[in-house]
């Protein structure tokens, strides 16, 4: 869903993901909180005016740093950053994409996902041109295997194949060339995923370094 230039999206994660979310996001507010009280914020003595400009100021920096990964004070903003570090990580952000299918940008399951083993949702409110980025660099680099997966899928239209996280060879075919197929497909919930693994490192050696 899009709304006001955000699109909105859930995050499947493992509970202990959820928990150093929280964690690190307190930590977060706690290290804003202390940037905050700094000397040169206070507007004590000043006219109205004036003690206006300065929470403009304090506002402004407050933004500069989370825009520099240098504060990751919410959900939303750790998670741009965490995915801008996975797409890098991937050799996926300085790429110019073609443009994203509509099919992909369905709000429903991909084609292999294997979100089911996540417990834990975490929406995110994410800037349209981040998350279309991900869109598209998901599913160009996965066409070929998504194409095969939605072919098999036409061919056994009966079947449905569980979540398998063992030896491929240890399953009956047609089962094994799905598992094979989908392990080829990288889902945005992929990307969702380590994002958040990598914002969630990057906070907590902000904090570290704060301390």
């Amino acid at each position: 869903m899009e709304r006001l230039g955000k699109h909105q999206v859930t995050a499947k994660v493992r509970l202990e993901v959820r928990e150093r979310l929280t964690e690190e996001l307190k930590a977060q507010k706690k290290y804003r909180a202390e940037l905050e009280s700094d000397d040169r914020w206070s507007v004590a003595g000043l006219s109205r005016q004036d003690a206006k400009k300065v929470r403009a100021a304090r506002r402004g920096e407050m933004e500069r740093l989370r825009k520099a990964g240098e504060l990751l004070d919410t959900v939303d903003v750790l998670a741009m950053h965490g995915i801008e570090l996975e797409l890098r990580a991937r050799g996926w952000w300085d790429r110019r994409w073609p443009p994203v299918p509509g099919e992909a940008m369905d709000p429903g399951r991909w084609p292999g996902s294997r979100d089911g083993g996540y417990p834990k949702s975490v929406p995110l409110r994410l800037p349209q041109p981040l998350a279309r980025t991900v869109y598209a660099a998901c599913w160009h680099t996965s066409a070929k295997s998504i194409e095969a997966l939605l072919a098999w899928r036409d061919r056994h239209p009966g079947m449905v194949p569980a979540r398998f996280y063992g030896d491929l060879d240890d399953l009956p075919d047609p089962l094994r060339e799905y598992a094979r197929l989908a392990s080829e497909v990288t889902t945005v919930g992929d990307v969702w995923r380590g994002g958040l693994d990598r914002g969630i490192d990057a906070a907590a050696l902000r904090t570290k370094f704060a301390n």
